[in-house]
C-alpha cells in the first residue's frame, strides 16, 4: 500500500512502460482520477495541470511518450505527499536557445526529468531532474514525432554539435529518402575537420572513387561563412560515411561517437543489400521500406531500436539563400 492507497491504479515503472495506444492513454486518465480524490483537487483542475504540463489543448493530442511520463509524474506526486503535485505537474516555460544558423524551434514542453532515462535522438542517459523536453511536432510527412530529448539534441545540438550529431544528421535525412544532408556552418566545420584530421583518407578507396575535394572546398567555405545550410547530396553522404568509415582512432572521437558511426554504416549496409528480405511490393522503396528492414534488424543498434524517420529541423533561408530566424 503506498501514501494514498492507489497503488492498484498508479502502476509501477515497468508495467506502465510495457503499455500502449488506448490502454496506456486509459491508465493516464485513471491515474489523474485517482489522484485528484487522494490530495483533494478538483479531478478537472487536475486534469488541466497535466494538459499545461505537455503542453497540449486535450489528452487526446498526447502519444505514449507524453502518457508514460506524465505516468512517472503521477507517481511521484502520489509518494511526496500532498502538495508535491502542485509543483511537479508544472513546465518549463523559460527556454535561452541559440541565435543565427545554430537555432532550433521551440520546443513543445520542457521539464524536468522525473526519472533517469535514454535520449530518444543521440542515446546519452540523463538523470532525474535534468531538464528533458519534446520538439514541435512535425509538420511535415512521413516524419515521426520523437520522445524525449535531453537538454543538448533539444536545444544545443545544431550550435554546439558533436560528431554523432552529425552521422545522426546523416542517417535520418537518408532514412526519409532526402536528396541530400543539410548542414549548417557549425557541422559543416565538425566534419570538415573530421575528414582532414587524417591526410592518408584521401588515398582510401571511396575517396578515390568518389573525390571529396570539392566537397572540402564546399565545407570549408560554409564554415568560414557561418552558412545556415550547405547540401551534400545522397551520394556524397554514402562516400563520406564510408570514407569515415576508415579513420583510425583518435581522441576526439568518443565511443558514442563510434557506435554511432557503427550503427550508421550497417543499416546503410542493409538497407542497399535487404538482407531480411523485405518485400518491395509491399513496401515500395521510400521510407517504410527502410523502417521496415530496421524492424528486421539481426543486429539491433541504438538507431534501429528507435526508428524514424525524425524530423531534425533544417535551417529555414529565403530565396536568396539568407537565414530565416525560426520563432
Amino acid at each position: 500500500m503506498t501514501l494514498f492507497g492507489v497503488e492498484d491504479v498508479l502502476h509501477r515503472d515497468h508495467e506502465s512502460d510495457t503499455l500502449a495506444g488506448t490502454e496506456l492513454r486509459e491508465q493516464a486518465i485513471q491515474a489523474v482520477a485517482a489522484l485528484s480524490a487522494t490530495v483533494g483537487e478538483d479531478p478537472q483542475t487536475l486534469y488541466r495541470r497535466v494538459l499545461k504540463l505537455l503542453n497540449l489543448p486535450r489528452l487526446s493530442d498526447a502519444d505514449d511518450h507524453d502518457l508514460r511520463e506524465i505516468l512517472r509524474e503521477l507517481r511521484l506526486c502520489e509518494r511526496e505527499g500532498r502538495r508535491a503535485y502542485r509543483a511537479r505537474l508544472r513546465r518549463v516555460t523559460r527556454v535561452d536557445r541559440p541565435g543565427g544558423i545554430g537555432r532550433l524551434p521551440r520546443p513543445r514542453s520542457v521539464k524536468a526529468a522525473s526519472s533517469p532515462g535514454t535520449c530518444s535522438l543521440c542515446s546519452d542517459e540523463y538523470s532525474a531532474g535534468e531538464l528533458i523536453g519534446r520538439p514541435p511536432f512535425p509538420e511535415e510527412l512521413p516524419y515521426v514525432p520523437i520522445g524525449w530529448l535531453c537538454w543538448h539534441c533539444l536545444v544545443q545540438r545544431r550550435q554546439q554539435p558533436r560528431r554523432r550529431d552529425v552521422l545522426l544528421r546523416t542517417f535520418h535525412a537518408l532514412f526519409a529518402g532526402m536528396e541530400g544532408v543539410g548542414l549548417n556552418g557549425h557541422e559543416c566545420g565538425v566534419l570538415l575537420d573530421w575528414l582532414t584530421e587524417e591526410p592518408a583518407l584521401a588515398n582510401s578507396k571511396p575517396w578515390t572513387a568518389d573525390p571529396l575535394e570539392n566537397t572540402l572546398v564546399r565545407l570549408r567555405s560554409s564554415t568560414a561563412d557561418a552558412n545556415p545550410a550547405t547540401w551534400l547530396s545522397a551520394q556524397t553522404a554514402h562516400t563520406i560515411v564510408a570514407v569515415l568509415q576508415e579513420a583510425p582512432a583518435s581522441p576526439v572521437m568518443t565511443p558514442q561517437d563510434g557506435e554511432t558511426l557503427e550503427a550508421l554504416v550497417q543499416h546503410l549496409a542493409e538497407w542497399e543489400t535487404n538482407p531480411a528480405g523485405v518485400r518491395r511490393a509491399q513496401y515500395g522503396t521510400g521510407w517504410r521500406y527502410r523502417q521496415r528492414v530496421l524492424q528486421l534488424t539481426g543486429h539491433p543498434t541504438a538507431l534501429s531500436e528507435r526508428g524514424g524517420p525524425f524530423h531534425l529541423f533544417q535551417c529555414r533561408v529565403n530565396p536568396s539563400g539568407q537565414l530565416v530566424e525560426t520563432e
